[in-house]
């Protein structure tokens, strides 16, 4: 299989500083009774302090580490399992600050990021890290993919409470950052495989994401390894097709997987091929485990 096409510095700086501005822009739309809302368990302040929280304790540290060639360290993330405690915990050191407070520590840690980005050669994109996120090694340029990605999903997740001021992500993207973002998810799948769960598994996903922005991607697993391409695979067992709007919430939970296949006029995702596969995507790919 064809790996994806790389993504140059560049490119990862227009659409990285175009979706913490855009985040920004957004959240500052919202008045304090609408960040005190609950998404889950938690409140849309707290999915706003999340962000700043993992930059400072995690992100930057594991960068830092990666561009000094050393081994990754966060204390108290030491493997996959540790995730959602530690964030959580995490997120909990600033969550009595105000919403106006978070929004600025938001600018200044991901702009840290950001102008770290910015003094880096493709070379140094190239250099080996690892998260405790991760099950398999990957580059200081999936670091900064994750980053990226960490901002449209937050935001998704302050959007559940706050959709009559908040649109979708996909909803005022370009096409081009809608192509971006759908492969960075894609190229990002293989980092968090569940080995565990497929080390018996040999197949190849084909998804297919219709409209403006959309294109194709496939994913070949082979026995707890994942690789990701850009365009279609020669072969595949199973095909998932939708659009990139209810891929993100199939992701996110704004859209309920069982209705989201079933005939009908709810029927938002067509699958082709080996149905058993697609039933098993969200256990073979998971940050968690």
């Amino acid at each position: 299989m064809t790996t994806m096409t790389k993504t140059t510095k560049e490119q990862i700086l227009e659409f990285y500083k175009a979706s913490l501005q855009r985040s920004l822009d957004a959240y500052a739309k919202l008045e304090e009774k609408e960040w005190n809302k609950k998404t889950d368990d938690w409140t849309a302040k707290e999915h706003l302090a999340m962000m700043p929280a993992t930059m400072q304790i995690e992100t930057l540290p594991l960068t830092k580490q990666a561009l000094a060639g050393e081994a990754n360290h966060v204390q108290g993330f030491e493997k996959r399992s540790d995730m959602l405690p530690f964030r959580e915990k995490s997120m909990r050191t600033l969550a009595d600050k105000s919403p106006a407070e978070l929004m600025q520590l938001l600018q200044s840690t991901f702009g840290e990021h950001i102008q770290m980005l910015e003094g880096l050669s493709e070379a140094d994109l190239d250099k080996p890290a690892m998260s405790p996120s991760w099950g398999v090694p990957g580059t200081i340029r999936d670091l900064f993919f994750a980053s990226y990605l960490f901002l449209p999903g937050q935001y998704q997740e302050i959007r559940k409470v706050n959709k009559k001021k908040l649109p979708h992500w996909i909803e005022l993207s370009t096409p081009a950052q809608i192509n971006y973002h759908m492969g960075r998810l894609f190229h990002y799948m293989p980092l968090i495989l569940r080995s565990d769960k497929s080390a018996d598994v040999e197949c190849t996903y084909l998804f297919t994401m219709d409209g403006e922005g959309g294109g194709q991607w496939g994913i070949a697993i082979d026995h707890g390894k994942a690789v990701s391409q850009d365009g279609a695979p020669e072969n595949h067992d199973v095909e998932i097709k939708t659009k990139p709007e209810s891929w993100i919430d199939l992701s996110t939970g704004d859209l309920n997987p069982v209705t989201a296949v079933m005939p009908g006029p709810f029927n938002k995702v067509k699958l082709n091929g080996q149905m058993g596969l697609a039933l098993k995507l969200s256990e073979f790919f998971s940050a968690e485990g």
